[in-house]
């Protein structure tokens, strides 16, 4: 493919050959990726600036869309559509429970243009899930393509850096719980979305929404440590957690509790 370069309402589209074309162009001009639009849009839409230049994706760059198992769980192409992740025999196969919460993602026109990627990266839905689980990324870089967890690749996510697929670990069996507050018809930030995940042996908790997604570690070792259990409040752990982490609206904090107590409930049961 060459490279095309269009002007569009002031905004100077770039369509790289390559992933690493993709990076450099990224890393060069400054330039956000644009895959599915559906987060862009609306958010350049209410801040009434675009930005200069877009680096589109190529959803048929090998490894960048579709679902298929490997040796190390499941692996999904960043750039598939949310509507294809709710609907794929394997996504039933790993974690029925994300079925109910893509559903309840924004409304179908949006689901279907979507991207897992570009979800993840705007702090969406399948944040709080995915961090919960462990997940990692296959991510492009200036040097090349290097795997990392993705709760390390969110605290220091070098620019321009390009995410291809990540891979969610061998969860069948696991308990798992996944709840949101609110359903939202547009594609906007949502609330709260709270995840759940028992392995069998230990618990495992994120959140995302208005304060930020993150991993309650403090949460897990307090919940791990049956001494400690004992003899702390598990509400004002969370609480001070969240808050930690960015969670300042004391009414979402609470909000938030109620559906880790639920979540936890559920992924326990018979553990």
């Amino acid at each position: 493919m060459n490279n095309e370069v269009t002007e569009r309402q002031a905004v100077r589209v770039m369509r790289p050959e390559s992933p690493r074309q993709a990076v450099s162009f990224a890393k060069r001009f400054r330039a956000p990726y644009i895959a599915g639009g559906t987060w862009l849009q609306p958010s350049c839409e209410r801040d009434r600036q675009w930005p200069a230049q877009l680096v589109v994706l190529n959803s048929d760059w090998p490894a960048f869309r579709g679902i298929r198992e490997t040796d190390g769980g499941l692996s999904i192409g960043a750039l598939t559509t949310l509507d294809e992740l709710a609907h794929h025999p394997l996504t039933a196969l790993y974690l029925p429970p994300l079925n109910g919460l893509i559903k309840r993602v924004a409304g179908p026109g949006v689901r279907h243009l979507g991207t897992v990627g570009g979800n993840l990266l705007a702090g969406g839905d399948l944040s709080a899930l995915a961090l919960a689980l462990d997940t990692e990324v296959d991510v492009v870089g200036g040097k090349g393509s290097n795997r990392r967890p993705l709760a390390r690749w969110f605290q220091d996510r070098p620019a321009g850096d390009l995410l291809r697929s990540v891979t969610v670990p061998d969860c069948r069996g696991w308990g798992v719980s996944v709840e949101k507050l609110g359903y939202r018809e547009r594609f906007s930030p949502t609330r709260a979305t709270v995840a759940c995940v028992h392995d069998g042996q230990q618990v495992q908790l994120a959140v995302c929404g208005e304060g930020g997604p993150g991993r309650l570690m403090v949460t897990e070792a307090m919940l791990r440590d049956e001494g400690i259990r004992e003899l702390t409040d598990l509400a004002i752990v969370v609480d001070s957690e969240l808050e930690t982490l960015g969670w300042h609206d004391t009414r979402l904090r609470l909000a938030v509790r109620r559906m880790l107590e639920s979540g936890l409930m559920e992924v326990t049961r018979g553990a």
